[in-house]
């Protein structure tokens, strides 16, 4: 499956969090392009959090140079920045190496198995809604009945 990002939007203006959802198998190329745009949101949008989801992510190459990525992640970080990284059994290794390399920066980075675990790192209410489920959802076709 080749890779895709679900979703990149704020999702709550105060705090500024940025939501970024990832699908398919994560290549160094795609995540690069993630990282600049983290920085992009940072530096433009003058954001306080992000919460990276791969709960629908299939893997990722373990052949590319991930440890090159992980040390820009851990330069380009800014120290104490919430960042939670969302996933399940197939994006676990790929989020918890994440979380690492950016706590070396000095973020506020955790490995979180559900959303709410998220929410408490990036600092939202436990009743903030996962924009995942509206994001997968099928789009509702217009139906005509003919009588």
């Amino acid at each position: 499956m080749t890779r895709a990002n679900l979703a990149s939007m704020l999702i709550s203006k105060r705090p500024r969090i940025w939501y970024l959802a990832v699908a398919g198998a994560e290549t160094v190329r795609g995540a690069m392009g993630n990282l600049q745009e983290l920085q992009r949101r940072i530096t433009t949008d003058r954001i306080q959090g992000a919460i990276f989801d791969f709960r629908k992510l299939d893997g990722y190459d373990p052949q590319q140079d991930w440890e090159g990525f992980l040390q820009g992640l851990a330069v380009y970080v800014p120290h104490g920045l919430p960042l939670a990284w969302l996933a399940h059994t197939h994006g676990a290794n790929a989020a918890q190496r994440l979380a690492r390399a950016a706590q070396k920066s000095g973020a506020l980075s955790q490995y979180c198995v559900n959303w709410e675990a998220a929410l408490m790192t990036v600092g939202l209410p436990q009743n903030f809604e996962d924009p995942l489920p509206d994001i997968l959802k099928p789009p509702e076709e217009d139906v005509f009945y003919l009588d």
